[in-house]
């Protein structure tokens, strides 16, 4: 014998409906969506992207620099230091107040110090400025790591896909 209870029945199908139409896609909360381990991002003054490799560990983003170089000028402390992009060769000499020193922990070495400073990044349709380490990064194959402190609380990862802001 089968009891049937209909208002239990029916609140059951009413509640299934009411959260399929109403639950919401958490990616429209962020700015960028989702975006995949490698995207395109505009350091300026430079014309042409850098692909950069999205690193949710690194809690800094990094860039490649050369000729790292401390000053004071004024009692304010100035790091000196030159960005050359690989693919064009275009080059840019840049002078920013330090930020500060960090040290990074590498698996099996030294930590390394760096100098940080504040450097403007465009990725998908945002503009931020933001921390970046100065880092002899030739031996890697990206000369910009995107780190946490560029896409916390702006995008989701999804490590399978590559270049979901714009292609290079």
């Amino acid at each position: 014998m089968r009891i049937f209870y209909p208002s239990v029945l029916s609140a059951a199908v009413a509640a299934a409906l009411l959260c399929s139409c109403c639950k919401e896609d958490p990616l429209r909360e962020l700015p960028l969506g989702m975006i995949g381990i490698e995207e395109p991002v505009v350091i300026g003054p430079f014309k042409t992207p850098f692909p950069a490799k999205i690193d949710t560990g690194a809690d800094v983003a990094s860039i490649d620099a050369e000729n790292i170089r401390l000053v004071t000028r004024d009692g304010k402390k100035i790091v000196m230091f030159t960005i050359r992009q690989r693919g064009t060769g275009e080059e840019h000499q840049y002078e920013l107040p330090l930020k500060r020193k960090i040290a990074i922990v590498r698996h099996g070495r030294k930590p390394q110090s760096r100098y940080v400073v504040m450097m403007t990044v465009r990725i998908g349709g945002m503009t931020l400025t933001r921390e970046f380490s100065l880092a002899n990064r030739k031996n890697f194959e990206y000369q910009v790591l995107i780190g946490r402190n560029i896409i916390a609380g702006s995008a989701a990862v999804d490590p399978s896909k590559r270049n979901l802001t714009g292609a290079l």
